[in-house]
């Protein structure tokens, strides 16, 4: 082999370089949305938006690198590029955590959060990820030139560097995944990619710039230790109880500090949800859906618990809904399945108290449903990913037939679902999916949340009315408010008029049309708060439109109320009352406003002009972190777009320049 010429590269030193620099672009490409998930989450969007601002700036990168080839000094630009890089990865997890509080409101809602996080995850992947793998990207084709210049040729040069590039990206994805973020953490596995990159800066460097290559090498060995504190700070009023990066999901367990204490298991962004939640002093969780789906065995066995009851949790993280078991069904065993371990962990060490007996397996819940041989009375599905995501394959008819096969007769299945209301896209879809299997479907609003109890039962109708005899007995030694309040959910849950049907959606969902990422996008995005107030333009007398509008918002029915009140020839304070509170748990929140503010205009100087101040200035309260998402998903939105404007000029300002 001829030696190399001033300015060519021995190919195994090329080839060396290019494998490092492939691991550092898929290692840093793979943990970059693990570093965005404690901010932005980790959605398909999130995904699109940085691998998509990854594809773009490495395509420039690429041109660039071509360009830069064709140059005397072609043999400096390999080491300039790769330390350029590798600074960049080193600071990221800095800039990262800037961002994420620069660009999300604080009191972020989450169900205002879709716009604002896809919006400000562009931001931070263009701003972040997309100069140092632009860079990276300059690399192969520059290699390939200068392995040339040494007397290889040109086919053979492109072959071997592209064929290292190419092994060492295969092993950054298989390590990112596996082995550096479970095992370290994102912020090490970045600077494991980094500290790669600098390795092979050095394996590139010009003789007089080894030396410096050597110590920008143990400088950067020494940044990952600075690396100090959560990835994400928990909200004001909390404390940090644990956190964890698995292979799944970020995870925090965080505790309220005002009493009474609420310990809550966080994943991802967190926001104002939770995954699992225990109250300190009660058995409940002050009404989230975990505390509703106790209700089910009592419909399984038509008011009493089934003989040798047995139920199962997809989905079971720390274990809430094993706590409320222990309490409200006392010595029935539940089964748990949860595909991450580490949220089964962390409900051992840090959600104390008595939770239901049986087995527990670490698992995904549709292969653990479709290979199970026990059969169960009631079966729970309250899995979900990334946050707000139901799993396609958990919510397709194939699943809710294997769910079929492993109940008894008459036994129950009860999904969590999240919706605002019965006309939900996503609520629909299941339950439409639902009710192709299953032989009666009903669905319950949980009262004051973002969450509906979608029930179905095997061979039997679902009746109700068997709630309101006396409760079975619950676990010696509970509190008085935790009975009281069982027996308010019980009452509630008897009156057939909370038990609503659903109509159709279009088709069912299948395995092989996995539709609900797009039917949550939709769900989440798209704003339905018309903003206006309702006008009595019909011919209905006030009275009877107020009665009936009374009945309907007492059972929950509040697309009714809106439509009742459109039939009055008139609107009177009362009215605007419950167009207020229906327009409120609608999440119609802007519109709500102007419907108390109409009352307050027509209103007396009595109770009623009390309680719709009361309503408003409550309301107020909660719709200000929505204005404040409003205005930063428009503000993250202006920022991307000039930001893609600006990096299309400057692509066009560089190449022609090059």
């Amino acid at each position: 082999m001829s030696a190399p010429t001033q300015s060519g590269l021995r190919p195994l030193r090329a080839a060396a370089a290019a494998l490092l620099c492939g691991f550092g672009v898929m290692a840093a490409e793979l943990t970059a949305v693990r570093l965005l998930a404690p901010h932005f989450g980790d959605s398909a969007y999130v995904w699109t938006n940085v691998i998509g601002a990854i594809l773009a700036a490495m395509a420039v990168g690429a041109a660039l690198g071509g360009r830069l080839a064709g140059r005397a000094n072609a043999e400096r630009w390999p080491f300039r590029a790769l330390l350029a890089a590798a600074t960049l990865l080193l600071v990221a997890p800095w800039l990262t955590g800037w961002l994420g509080d620069a660009l999300l409101p604080a009191d972020l809602p989450l169900d205002a959060a879709m716009p604002v996080l896809i919006r400000a995850s562009l931001v931070a992947a263009m701003l972040v990820f997309a100069p140092p793998l632009l860079l990276l990207a300059m690399v192969t084709p520059l290699l390939v030139v200068l392995v040339a210049r040494s007397g290889i040729p040109l086919g053979r040069a492109a072959g071997d560097v592209a064929a290292a590039g190419t092994a060492g990206s295969l092993m950054g994805t298989f390590a990112a995944t596996h082995w550096l973020v479970p095992g370290f953490g994102c912020r090490m596995a970045m600077a494991f990619a980094a500290l790669g990159l600098l390795v092979a800066a050095l394996l590139v460097a010009p003789v007089r710039q080894r030396a410096n290559a050597g110590i920008a090498l143990l400088v950067a060995a020494l940044v990952p230790w600075l690396h100090r504190g959560p990835l994400r700070a928990p909200a004001q009023g909390h404390r940090l109880l644990a956190e964890r990066e698995t292979p799944y999901q970020y995870l925090q367990v965080v505790r309220s500090e005002a009493p009474p204490e609420r310990t809550a298991l966080l994943i991802n962004e967190g926001l104002d949800s939770f995954h699992s939640l225990a109250i300190e002093g009660s058995c409940f969780t002050d009404g989230a859906y975990y505390d509703w789906h106790a209700i089910a065995p009592l419909l399984a066995g038509d008011g009493t618990r089934p003989r040798e009851l047995r139920a199962l949790s997809i989905g079971d993280a720390a274990g809430t809904l094993r706590a409320v078991y222990a309490a409200v069904h006392p010595g029935v065993p539940v089964d748990a399945v949860d595909l991450d371990a580490e949220t089964m962990a962390l409900g051992d060490a840090f959600f104390p108290g008595p939770k239901a007996t049986g087995e527990r397996f670490a698992l995904d819940g549709r292969v653990f449903l479709e290979r199970a041989v026990r059969r169960w009375h009631v079966i729970h599905v309250d899995a979900y990913a990334h946050q707000v995501y139901v799993p396609a394959h958990l919510a397709s008819r194939e699943f809710f037939t294997a769910a079929y096969d492993r109940l008894v007769d008459g036994g129950i299945l009860a999904c969590n679902v999240g919706a605002i209301d019965l006309d939900d896209a996503v609520l629909r879809a299941i339950a439409t999916t639902l009710g192709s299997v299953f032989d009666e479907v009903r669905v319950l609003l949980v009262p004051r949340s973002r969450n509906a109890l979608l029930v179905a039962r095997r061979g039997r109708a679902i009746r109700p009315t068997t709630l309101r005899g006396e409760p079975p007995a619950m676990r010696a030694g509970t509190r008085a408010a935790d009975r009281e309040r069982w027996q308010q959910m019980l009452t509630l849950c008897a009156d057939p008029a909370a038990w609503h049907q659903i109509e159709p959606w279009s088709h069912e969902l299948r395995d092989d049309r996995p539709e609900l990422d797009e039917l949550l996008f939709d769900s989440y995005v798209d704003d339905e708060d018309p903003r206006r107030i309702v006008n009595g333009a019909g011919s209905r007398g006030l009275h009877d439109v107020e009665q009936a509008a009374h009945s309907a918002y007492s059972a929950g029915d509040y697309a009714e109320v809106i439509a009742l009140a459109s039939q009055a020839r008139e609107l009177s304070a009362y009215m605007r009352w419950l167009l207020g509170n229906a327009r409120w748990s609608l999440r119609h929140l802007h519109s709500a406003a102007l419907e108390y503010r109409a009352g307050l205009a027509i209103a007396g100087d009595g109770d009623l002009r009390q309680r719709l101040g009361r309503q408003l200035a409550a309301l107020e309260t909660e719709r200000k972190p929505l204005l404040a998402a409003e205005q930063a998903a428009a503000r993250n939105g202006w920022l991307a777009t000039s930001g893609a404007l600006l990096a299309a000029a400057l692509w066009i300002v560089l190449l022609r320049r090059a």
